[in-house]
């Protein structure tokens, strides 16, 4: 009897003997470290920082709100941040003025005729006109022209002599698409 309970307990050592190895073996091939690689692509930099560049736009499905409209054409224009005195006063005349597009239209124009628009020269925009144009619709719209729009624009101001810098910023920043983000 006494041979039979040692083979039984060499048994269930061997038994827990192999069970433990086999949970050390599980517990050593689950713990492997999983390496995740992440892809980060950088946006397109210009000047006031990182800005999501839109293939075209439809993409573009929010609306800007007055408040980031005055904010975001002040910044377009003058490649600087307003000042929280300017937008509050400028958000107040918004939202007690009836036509918006009317408004917008003094807003741009004001804007036009005070000092700090940073603006190309006419003789800069007519010396390389692709480079003007794609620079424009990256600074207005977040993307750049597909090949119609950058014909279209380079034959209307390579023949028309009286478009000037001014008056393209001033079509882009009164369009519909410059309202949406």
């Amino acid at each position: 009897m006494q041979v039979f309970k040692r083979n039984i307990n060499k048994k269930r050592n061997l038994h827990v003997a192999w069970l433990l190895a086999f949970v050390m073996l599980i517990g050593v091939v689950s713990c492997k470290k999983t390496i995740v690689q992440d892809k980060v692509y950088d946006n397109v930099i210009y000047d006031l920082g990182d800005k999501a560049v839109y293939s075209n736009s439809a993409e573009k499905t929010r609306q800007k709100t007055p408040t980031q409209f005055i904010s975001i054409l002040y910044a377009d224009l003058k490649q600087t941040g307003i000042s929280n005195n300017e937008l509050n006063d400028l958000s107040v005349v918004n939202s007690a003025f009836g036509d918006k597009g009317l408004l917008n239209q003094v807003l741009i124009s004001h804007y036009m005729n005070n000092t700090g628009v940073v603006l190309p020269t006419n003789a800069a925009m007519r010396a390389d006109l692709d480079k003007f144009i794609d620079e424009t619709f990256i600074r207005f719209y977040q993307r750049k022209p597909s090949s119609y729009e950058k014909y279209f624009f380079k034959n209307k101001i390579a023949n028309d002599a009286a478009i000037t810098p001014e008056l393209v910023y001033s079509a882009f920043a009164l369009s519909d698409e410059y309202w949406f983000y």
